[in-house]
């Protein structure tokens, strides 16, 4: 018995069994690249166990930053996103991980994220654990209140009196008015 490609059909003999031959994916596609994913908010510990189970190679950049109270703390540099190196015949394995909400893609077009531009994130994030980063207060800059009475009120910096200070403009009972707070109850 022979076996036959079925798109070659001219012919078919009673001693001939047709097979179908699938295609020949192209290299470019079998190729790994670094996909971008948004996955559900704080499910970090789900995405990243999901995505080690599956034998997926990931990198969820972090940063170190220096808080106006002394105090380090690492932090995502992009919340809810995550940069999953893998090739296109596993997007939809991707897609349907538990704790993946989306993966990142325009129509039909899926962006990728270079090497270069994976290793340069890799680089900054072991320089800011060297050198935290230091988020400098600007004024006009908007920021909540996370302490006291007035917690979760958004206002706007006005002047920075002193180094464990700031001034605030605060509208209350539908007038504004100009307080000043310590830093350390601001969140930016």
């Amino acid at each position: 018995m022979e076996l036959v490609d079925t798109r070659d059909l001219k012919s078919l003999d009673r001693n001939i069994v047709p097979v179908q031959v699938r295609p020949r994916v192209p290299h470019s596609i079998m190729k790994k690249k670094w996909l971008t994913a948004l996955y559900k908010s704080k499910e970090v510990k789900r995405v990243e166990n999901n995505l080690s189970n599956q034998r997926f190679d990931y990198y969820l950049p972090k940063i170190t930053i220096k808080k106006t109270n002394s105090n380090f703390k690492e932090e995502l540099l992009f919340p809810n996103y995550i940069f999953v190196n893998t090739s296109l015949e596993n997007y939809s394995a991707l897609k349907y991980t538990m704790g993946i909400k989306n993966v990142i893609k325009f129509g039909d077009s899926i962006p990728f994220i270079s090497n270069k531009d994976i290793e340069s994130m890799k680089i900054a994030e072991e320089t800011s654990k060297i050198y935290p980063v230091v988020p400098q207060i600007q004024i006009g800059q908007d920021a909540y209140i996370s302490n006291g009475p007035l917690k979760g009120i958004m206002v706007q910096i006005c002047s920075l009196p002193s180094q464990k200070r700031v001034g605030v403009l605060l509208g209350f009972l539908g007038s504004i008015r100009r307080v000043t707070i310590p830093k350390t109850d601001l969140t930016f």
